[in-house]
């Protein structure tokens, strides 16, 4: 249960054999899945796996109910509205990084969370490329470069904190009177709505600081920022207005490639 709502979590533990994917995981992890499809039932995947057996990897990649029936359940879910929320606590390789590229929002933890098929050794095995685990995969790389990853936390902590706040968006709905079901008591925002006519200036082709407008508009002051170091010219995330859930899609200098990629994962 996480903010009120049943979830499913499927965690990997690193500390037998990296995590990797043996024949009995698969159909653990597989019928887990299942439970959640049949049930609405959002999926949290606690990230720190090597991928599969390669020893077994005859009994884990050819069948349809084997390795890849995993991520085909996750694309399947996400299409049905199923939320797929992926939290990087350690090193994904190979088939440990397709969890977190297939879910709906990725959190990855500073130093400690990466995301490659192979790593340095192979890299340099094939190349003659040396490379860091943080260089060839790592969180300011996948949230600032990439955009596999959609929060930045500095610890393991702050990322459970993160999903927390990620599942407590979730029941957010485009419908009006659903959305009037959900919600809170009006805050008034900690910094005077006053100030916003110092801030937003009288030549509009000036630009300004629209973080410094959210905070004196949104409720409490409160916003749940979504991909914050990836296509910083596009602000998006979560709120509340008067005590509605609300998105918010701010601009914030000029659209690139990567901000509007950014508003769209955002908006989808």
């Amino acid at each position: 249960m996480v903010h009120g709502r049943q979830c499913m979590i499927l965690a990997n533990n690193f500390t037998y054999k990296g995590g990797a994917y043996y024949p009995i995981t698969v159909k653990k992890h597989i019928r887990a899945q299942e439970i959640a499809m049949q049930n609405n039932l959002p999926c949290i995947y606690l990230v720190d796996s090597a991928g599969a057996f390669l020893p077994k990897q005859d009994d884990v990649f050819p069948d349809r109910n084997h390795f890849g029936k995993i991520f085909f359940n996750q694309a399947r879910m996400s299409a049905a509205g199923i939320p797929q929320i992926a939290i990087v606590m350690g090193s994904c390789t190979a088939g440990g990084a397709y969890v977190p590229a297939m879910s709906d929002e990725v959190v990855i933890v500073k130093n400690k969370g990466t995301i490659f098929l192979g790593g340095p050794p192979l890299v340099q095995a094939a190349t003659g490329e040396v490379v860091t685990d943080e260089e060839l995969g790592g969180a300011a790389l996948h949230t600032m470069e990439s955009g596999v990853a959609d929060h930045l936390a500095y610890n393991e902590e702050h990322a459970i904190q993160i999903s927390r706040s990620i599942v407590q968006n979730l029941s957010t709905s485009n419908s009006f009177s659903a959305n009037s079901a959900n919600m809170r008591e009006p805050e008034e925002p900690l910094y005077p709505k006053e100030d916003l006519n110092g801030i937003i200036p009288v030549d509009h082709k000036k630009p300004f600081d629209m973080y410094a407008v959210l905070s004196r508009v949104l409720d409490g002051s409160r916003f749940h920022e979504f991909k914050e170091h990836y296509g910083t010219t596009l602000i998006t995330g979560f709120g509340h207005l008067y005590g509605h859930p609300v998105g918010v899609v701010a601009n914030n200098g000029v659209l690139f490639s990567e901000s509007a990629l950014k508003g769209a994962h955002f908006v989808q």
